[in-house]
């Protein structure tokens, strides 16, 4: 908890909270995915970015008081874009990226959130999509679009591509097949 709150708030002190139980959606919102990310296993980037968003977001709310100021940091936040665009399809860890752009993680979350409008493993998430979403177009089966675009398995990306896209990437990649068996009318 001490090297959260130093990432969170930059003091290497444990934060005091005025209550200990907390009736609080948005909290929830953090709490359910983390637990959810936590009980399968899945990687560690989205883990702890989570978990970083959900300390912040207590201390904000609960705990002492908390520089709320986030710098801009565009420079930053482009090594960061361009470090994931290059890496997605391997196994990226947030420190990775943090020493990339010479920022520490709280800052990157929050600087990185503001700029862009997601978080940084919702960016890489988007950038993997996309790969996938072009290799299931050209008719590569669906697990090797998952291998070749850094999905931890093939569960993990059918989940999140249905999920992002509204489709199976099977069923994605047949309207492709589809389309070029139809007879083209000259």
């Amino acid at each position: 908890m001490l090297d959260l709150a130093e990432e969170v708030t930059g003091k290497r002190e444990l934060p005091g909270f005025s209550r200990n139980v907390i009736s609080d959606e948005e909290v929830a919102c953090y709490l359910r995915p983390l637990h959810e990310l936590v009980m399968k296993g899945s990687n560690e980037f989205g883990k702890e970015e989570t978990l970083l968003l959900l300390t912040s977001l207590l201390i904000q709310q609960y705990g002492q008081p908390f520089e709320r100021c986030v710098p801009e940091c565009r420079e930053e936040i482009e090594k960061a874009c361009s470090f994931m665009e290059q890496h997605c399809a391997e196994r990226i860890y947030l420190e990775q990226i943090c020493r990339c752009a010479g920022l520490s993680k709280s800052t990157l979350l929050r600087a990185f959130a503001l700029s862009k409008g997601i978080t940084p493993y919702s960016y890489l998430e988007n950038i993997r999509i996309g790969k996938a979403k072009k290799l299931l177009e050209q008719g590569v089966p669906p697990v090797e679009a998952a291998l070749q675009t850094g999905f931890s398995d093939q569960s993990h990306f059918t989940n999140y591509f249905n999920r992002f896209i509204g489709l199976a990437p099977g069923v994605y990649r047949n309207i492709f097949r589809d389309m070029e068996e139809m007879p083209h009318e000259g």
